[in-house]
């Protein structure tokens, strides 16, 4: 069975990978879920609005975010690796 925050921590690993001063959004990191897990992704099942593993995705970047790992830019829903 799939852990439900294996997919956020393999995000959130992903933008640690990032090299420093790098810029991706949220939508780079569902690509980057799609390609790398296509059958965990699909195990997720969708929520009421949107996948779940959509869901993983910002929320590693909010943990990132917490962590000091990357910043907020002045685009929404983009951010720049630390």
């Amino acid at each position: 069975m799939l852990k439900s925050t294996e997919l956020r921590e393999a995000a959130y690993g992903w933008m640690k990978a990032q090299p420093s001063g790098s810029h991706f959004g949220h939508a780079d990191a569902y690509k980057f879920l799609e390609l790398s897990f296509p059958d965990e992704c699909s195990q997720r099942g969708d929520a009421a609005h949107e996948p779940r593993y959509k869901n993983d995705a910002r929320w590693a970047a909010q943990d990132a975010l917490r962590d000091q790992i990357i910043k907020k830019t002045a685009i929404r829903g983009r951010f720049q690796r630390v």
